[in-house]
């Protein structure tokens, strides 16, 4: 799918609910940000991104764990829900951008992709990675392994990232989603 294309199936997504994929309600994401949680690790780090933000639910558990935290995503209505949902993080912000081409001026020591890799295509993915070298932070990949409505899947979008990073991460595979941790 084209990028303009998923920007405006995102984008009727929010039109739609504040909470789209449930963040805030599943048990499945509940359990799904849980493990997340514990692939990052209790930190605290300096400066953590993460990336494709959404409505602020991970980032607003994740924010305990960091003195700085930005989150960014390319989505409007997703960025001003993801700003209530750490107003009562002071360190917290959150800025819209389409990554790879508006990442901000930060030297992460955190990054957290978290089901957003299979959006981007590959060059994208291509220039992230090499963003994140030059950066060389702990990255937490999170990938849905069911069948999206992209160019790609989480499986092959994850494939693409760990060539362009000439490495592979820790795994591990849960019920319908995977965890790779990059250090």
């Amino acid at each position: 799918m084209p990028l303009e294309s998923t920007l405006r199936h995102l984008d009727s997504l929010y039109a739609g609910s504040d909470d789209p994929w449930n963040h805030r309600t599943s048990p499945y994401e509940q359990s799904k940000f849980a493990a997340t949680l514990a692939a990052v690790g209790e930190g605290p780090f300096r400066n953590a991104l993460e990336i494709g933000c959404g409505n602020g639910t991970l980032l607003a558990l994740l924010a305990p764990r960091c003195h700085r935290l930005i989150g960014v995503d390319c989505i409007p209505r997703a960025v001003a829900l993801a700003r209530k949902a750490v107003a009562e993080h002071p360190h917290v912000s959150v800025c819209e951008a389409c990554i790879p081409a508006e990442l901000p001026a930060l030297q992460p020591d955190l990054v957290l992709l978290s089901e957003v890799l299979y959006f981007l295509g590959e060059a994208d993915i291509h220039q992230l990675a090499a963003w994140l070298l030059a950066r060389r932070p702990r990255i937490v990949c999170v990938n849905w392994l069911g069948s999206t409505d992209e160019s790609q899947d989480g499986t092959s979008a994850m494939q693409i990232f760990q060539t362009a990073l000439g490495t592979t991460g820790r795994t591990t595979i849960h019920d319908r989603y995977r965890i790779d941790v990059f250090d």
